[in-house]
């Protein structure tokens, strides 16, 4: 008796139906389990594509993206991990600074995030919004696949100078951002409500959360934030 045999055997004395059907079962179940954890966590899927180091390697111009960007240490790598429920989606290197590409990860089709070089602790001390300036100026001033700027910042230490220079990047070019306090755990709940509005009243972002991927609160918030630049 072959494999397929005893298993179709099997099949039919304990569940009492026939291979195509407990087949037919089982592929239904599963597809509705992938379903249901989508629609808890529409970025479960999301996936690496590509990096890119200068404008003429930028893929078409179409559909939505929205750039992920802060200081090498802020955690943005934990943070889109957390986001999408994926330990190893983004790298978390143990050298700040040291991406100099710009990644891009698929949600969906025609939604991506684009994870910019983190910025502050190359080793030169140099910005790095200056190393890659001349991709992310041409990016802005001609992308219209463009929808947002997450700007990821330490609660603890928000609204640094190279931060704001990110901010005024958006501003320049009419491009909303939402300021994204990381590591809320770091500190009180009383804390963190007084940085939100310092911040809330310092910039004008489109909107203002705190999260932690520690502790994996705040990132509902993010996801709906995230989802609603698709109907903008």
């Amino acid at each position: 008796m072959t494999v397929e045999a005893m298993l179709k055997l099997i099949i039919k004395q304990v569940f009492n139906i026939s291979f195509t059907l407990w087949l037919r079962t089982h592929i239904i179940c599963r597809a509705c389990s992938e379903i249901n954890d989508l629609m808890k966590n529409p970025f479960k899927n999301t996936a690496f594509l590509f990096g890119v180091t200068n404008a003429k390697n930028l893929p078409n111009d179409c559909g939505i993206e929205v750039l992920l960007s802060g200081r090498s240490n802020a955690g943005k790598s934990s943070a889109l991990n957390s986001l999408a429920e994926n330990k190893k989606l983004a790298r978390i290197s143990k050298t700040p600074g040291r991406t100099t590409e710009i990644n891009f990860f698929e949600v969906e089709e025609g939604y991506k995030l684009l994870d910019l070089p983190g910025y502050g602790f190359a080793k030169s001390g140099r910005s790095r919004i200056k190393d890659w300036g001349s991709l992310l100026g041409e990016y802005f001033a001609n992308r219209k696949a463009l929808k947002g700027v997450l700007i990821f910042m330490d609660i603890r230490h928000p609204l640094k100078p190279i931060d704001l220079e990110m901010i005024k990047l958006c501003e320049s070019f009419d491009t909303d951002y939402v300021a994204v306090l990381t590591k809320s755990d770091k500190v009180s709940k009383n804390i963190s409500a007084k940085t939100i509005q310092q911040v809330s009243e310092a910039i004008n972002a489109k909107e203002i959360l705190a999260i932690s991927s520690l502790n994996k609160t705040g990132f509902e918030k993010l996801r709906k934030v995230l989802i609603g630049f698709k109907y903008e």
